[in-house]
């Protein structure tokens, strides 16, 4: 335009890069969180201590959100009153088809030796050995 200063184009150029910055780095952080959120299709969506008899267990319900079948281990880890760690146990499924739902529990243990568990979702390695 005409008369116009330049220091005012700067400010207008400043502006833009701003606003372009901003809505990249918006459309990063979505991307990101849906990625997030499917990056782990198979998750544990309950789990308890359920106590029979003179027998503890873990158990709960794990499921497939993905469209084919998954094959997971559960480790279950088992600690004391104290927090030391007394042993675990491995549930495998095999081909938990997709979109399933499955109750799983685990082996027998005294009761009152079990104080809390830990529950890991082992889906194998990853594409870099991992």
């Amino acid at each position: 335009m005409l008369g116009e200063r330049p220091e005012s184009k700067g400010r207008r150029r400043n502006g833009r890069r701003r606003w372009l910055i901003l809505i990249g780095s918006a459309i990063f952080c979505v991307v990101v969180l849906f990625e997030l959120v499917h990056a782990q299709p198979v998750e544990v969506t309950r789990s308890h201590l359920e106590q029979i008899g003179g027998q503890v267990y873990v158990a709960g319900q794990l499921q497939n959100r993905a469209e084919t079948a998954r094959a997971v281990k559960l480790e279950l880890h088992y600690y004391d009153r104290s927090g030391h760690a007394l042993g675990l146990d491995t549930l495998s499924f095999e081909k938990l088809p997709g979109g399933a739902v499955r109750n799983f529990r685990g082996p027998a243990h005294e009761a009152g030796t079990i104080a809390d568990y830990s529950i890991y979702l082992n889906e194998g390695r990853d594409p870099y050995g991992n």
